[in-house]
C-alpha cells in the first residue's frame, strides 16, 4: 500500500490532465474564402465546405470575403447554402482593403454572423442587366405623352412603348433584388433599410459606417481578434437551434478548393476561355494548312474543347459568338480569295469585337478585357494570313522528290542518243530519249519523265559541243 500509493497517484494525475485537455480542447473552426467573382465554381465550392464543415464538427464557418459581385444566380446559390447550413456561418470582409460588392455584400448580411476588417468596405449592389445595361432603380419608367412632348410623331410613341417595356422589366429586377435582401436582412436582424440603400442609391459602407447602420456585428483586424470576440457568443439558426460558441482558442482549419474547383475557376475566367479557344483554332488552323503535322492538331483540340469548356461557366453573348466565327471565315477566305488584305483585317476586327462582347457577364471581372480582345485578335490574325501564305507558297513550288524533280535540270549524253540513249544527270545515269539526235558529251534538259526514262532536249549549241569532243 504504501509503495503503491504514490504511484497510484501519478497515475490519477496524468489522467485528470489527459482528460482536462482532452475536454479544454474546443471544436474547430473551418475557414472559407472567396476571393474571386462570384461564380457556380464558388458556389459550388461552398456547397462541398460547408458540409465538409458539418461532418468534422466544426462550431463555425468564417467565411472570408474579397470579391467585386458576380452572377446572381451563383450568389443566389451561396446565400441558399449559408442559409440552410447546420453550422454557424460568419461572414468576414478580410484582408484590410479587401471589399464585398454587389453580390458579395447579400452574401455578407445573409450570413448568421457578419464582420469586417478595418479599411474594407462592402455595398454598392445596384443590379446589372446581363446586357451591361445599369438598372435605374427608383427612375420613374417614362410615358407616352412625355415623348411625345419632346419628339412628337408616331415614332415617340414607338420610342415610349419600348422604353416602357424596358423600365418594366428592370423594375421587376430592382424589386426582386430588394425583397431578397430585405428577407434575409430581417431573419438576420440587420437593418433591412440601410441594406436596402445599397441598392436603391449604390451606397457603399466603410466598416465603421457598416457598424454605425447595423449591417454588420462587429469589426475586428484579424481572424483570431474576431474569434476572441465571438467566444460564448449565442448564434440561433434557421431551424430554430442555438448555438454557444467556444472559439477563443479554436484551432483554424483552412478548407482548400478542390483540384476540380480551382481548374473550373481557372478556365472560367473570360480572358483564359478566350486564349484558349483562339490558340486552340490556330492550331487546329495550322494542322488544317501543313497536313500531317498531328500534335498541332492533337494540341489545338484539346485547348479548344478546355475554351468551351470555360465558356460553358459563363454567360456567353451569341453575337459575340458569331462575330468569331465570321472573323475565323474571313481570316481563311483570304487564303482563297484576292482580297488584298481586306478580308484579312475585316477578320480580325471580327475577332476583336467578338471578343469583347463574348462574356455576356454584368461583373467587368469576367469579360474579356478589351486590351486583351485587340492584341490577341491582332496578333493571332497576323500569324494565321503568314501561315497560310506559307503553305499556298509550298503547294506552288514543284516537288523536290521524285523523277518530276528532275524536270528542267541539266545533264550530259553518255551514250549517243539516236532518238535512245543515256544521259548522266544528278550523278546519275538515266535511259533517255530524244526528238532529234543528240551526239555524246552533248548537254540536254529534261523536260518530261515517264516511268524510268526521261524525255530530253538539247541545249543551244550542245551538239556543236558533242562533235568537238
Amino acid at each position: 500500500m504504501v509503495s503503491g500509493g504514490p504511484l497510484s497517484l501519478l497515475f490519477a494525475v496524468a489522467a485528470f490532465v489527459t482528460t482536462g485537455a482532452a475536454v479544454a480542447v474546443p471544436a474547430p473552426v473551418h475557414r472559407v474564402v472567396l476571393d474571386a467573382p462570384i461564380t457556380p465554381i464558388q458556389a459550388e465550392y461552398v456547397e462541398r465546405a460547408l458540409a465538409q464543415a458539418a461532418r468534422e464538427g466544426s462550431q463555425l464557418v468564417l467565411l472570408e470575403l474579397d470579391t467585386p459581385g458576380g452572377l446572381g444566380v451563383a450568389m443566389e446559390d451561396v446565400i441558399r447554402h449559408v442559409l440552410a447550413s447546420r453550422v454557424p456561418v460568419c461572414a468576414f470582409v478580410h484582408p484590410p482593403g479587401g471589399r464585398a460588392a454587389s453580390a458579395g455584400f447579400f452574401i455578407l448580411v445573409s450570413a448568421d454572423l457578419a464582420a469586417m476588417a478595418p479599411g474594407t468596405r462592402a455595398g454598392a449592389a445596384h443590379p446589372v442587366l446581363s446586357i451591361g445595361g445599369v438598372i435605374p432603380v427608383g427612375d420613374e419608367p417614362p410615358r407616352a405623352g412625355d415623348d411625345e412632348a419632346a419628339d412628337g410623331g408616331s415614332s415617340a410613341e414607338r420610342g415610349a412603348k419600348g422604353a416602357g417595356s424596358t423600365a418594366t422589366l428592370m423594375e421587376k429586377v430592382e424589386k426582386d433584388a430588394r425583397a431578397f435582401l430585405r428577407a434575409v436582412a430581417q431573419e438576420r436582424g440587420r437593418d433591412a433599410e440601410a441594406a436596402e440603400r445599397a441598392v436603391t442609391e449604390n451606397r457603399s459602407y466603410t466598416d465603421r459606417e457598416a457598424l454605425d447602420a447595423g449591417l454588420i456585428d462587429l469589426v475586428a483586424a484579424s481572424e483570431r481578434e474576431l474569434l476572441q470576440r465571438l467566444d460564448g457568443r449565442e448564434v440561433r439558426l434557421l431551424d430554430g437551434s442555438t448555438r454557444r460558441l467556444a472559439t477563443r482558442d479554436a484551432p483554424i482549419v483552412d478548407l482548400e478548393r478542390s483540384f476540380r474547383e480551382r481548374a473550373l475557376a481557372f478556365l472560367a475566367d473570360g480572358n483564359v476561355a478566350f486564349l484558349l479557344l483562339l490558340v486552340g483554332l490556330l492550331l487546329v488552323y495550322f494542322e488544317v494548312t501543313h497536313a500531317g503535322a498531328i500534335v498541332p492538331g492533337v494540341v489545338g483540340g484539346i485547348l479548344l474543347l478546355l475554351g468551351l469548356i470555360g465558356l460553358s461557366l459563363l454567360p456567353i453573348n451569341v453575337g459575340g459568338v458569331l462575330l468569331l466565327l465570321a472573323g475565323a471565315g474571313l481570316l481563311a477566305a483570304e487564303l482563297f480569295v484576292p482580297g488584298f488584305g481586306v478580308l484579312g483585317v475585316g477578320g480580325m476586327v471580327c475577332l476583336a469585337f467578338g471578343a469583347i462582347t463574348l462574356v455576356d457577364a454584368p461583373d467587368a471581372s469576367l469579360a474579356v478585357e478589351p486590351a486583351l480582345a485587340v492584341i490577341a485578335a491582332a496578333s493571332v490574325g497576323g500569324l494565321a494570313l503568314l501561315l497560310g501564305w506559307l503553305a499556298l507558297r509550298a503547294s506552288r513550288q514543284r516537288a523536290r522528290g521524285g523523277l518530276e524533280s528532275l524536270v528542267g535540270e541539266e545533264g550530259e549524253v553518255v551514250v549517243e542518243l539516236a532518238l535512245e540513249g543515256k544521259v548522266l544527270l544528278h550523278g546519275e545515269y538515266w535511259n533517255a530519249v530524244a526528238a532529234v539526235r543528240v551526239p555524246r558529251g552533248a548537254r540536254v534538259r529534261c523536260v518530261r519523265a515517264a516511268g524510268m526514262t526521261l524525255e530530253v532536249e538539247p541545249l543551244a549549241g550542245g551538239e556543236e559541243q558533242g562533235d568537238e569532243r
